[in-house]
């Protein structure tokens, strides 16, 4: 990548780059939900879009952007996209990631399936996260989701494949997908197992497909297609 500073990221700088953000997301959920539900009396839902965006999510988006200024490139939108690997979108690109969605789809599907088998009290949504079918008058909700829906796909986008990636990928060669799977895993330690076991094949087929093509929007598509249209399907009442 010409003009462009990638410094390799080894095990123990992966582990500070994840744990922090992992500790960060306890917070917000275990602690600053509870305290800003009780302060304010809001929906525990807006108060997990309120503690999860501004205490997660957008610090990501930002520290991204602060990350890749002090390896020393330039403040430069078609330098950072190319860093970021959002600098292009094929149309295989775009096959793989329709691919990478139907297979995390299935993937998660059998592994709710399994896990409403075999593991007691089997509940993949954490409280904070779980929304019941809007009702008239609720609709509101869906405008208040946006903002942390972006700085949830971007944020991750950016810090984890966009910026984290890279580097790893210098150090790990092709194991990275692995490495950086694991770690990515760790981070939704906060909202439990039973999440953990049901994101697996989101998490593995999602760092692979950015491995292979090495290139972030396969990610967005992946992690916008999952998480949106969970959202929306239970919020307009289609799945329960």
């Amino acid at each position: 990548m010409d003009n462009i500073i990638i410094k390799p990221m080894g095990g123990k700088e992966s582990l500070l780059f994840f744990g922090i953000p992992t500790m960060i997301l306890y917070i917000a959920t275990h602690i600053c939900i509870p305290i800003v539900q009780k302060t304010t009396g809001l929906s525990i839902i807006i108060c997990w879009f309120i503690c999860g965006g501004l205490l997660v999510f957008v610090p990501m988006f930002v520290a991204s952007l602060v990350f890749y200024k002090r390896e020393g490139n330039e403040w430069n939108f078609k330098i950072l996209l190319k860093r970021f690997r959002l600098d292009k979108f094929s149309k295989k690109d775009l096959l793989i990631s329709i691919i990478g969605v139907v297979t995390a789809m299935l993937g998660t599907y059998i592994m709710m399936e399994i896990g409403k088998k075999y593991i007691h009290y089997f509940s993949p949504s954490p409280p904070w996260i779980t929304v019941s079918p809007l009702k008239p008058g609720e609709y509101w909700i869906l405008i208040a989701w946006l903002p942390l829906f972006f700085f949830n796909i971007f944020g991750e986008a950016f810090f984890w494949r966009g910026y984290i990636f890279p580097r790893q990928r210098v150090r790990f060669s092709d194991t990275t997908w692995l490495v950086h799977g694991l770690l990515w895993m760790m981070f939704h330690l906060p909202f439990g197992f039973d999440l953990m076991f049901t994101v697996i094949p989101v998490i593995f087929i999602t760092t692979y497909l950015v491995q292979y093509t090495r290139n972030t929007w396969v990610d967005v598509i992946i992690h916008t297609a999952i998480n949106g249209s969970g959202f929306l399907l239970v919020a307009f009442g289609i799945v329960q």
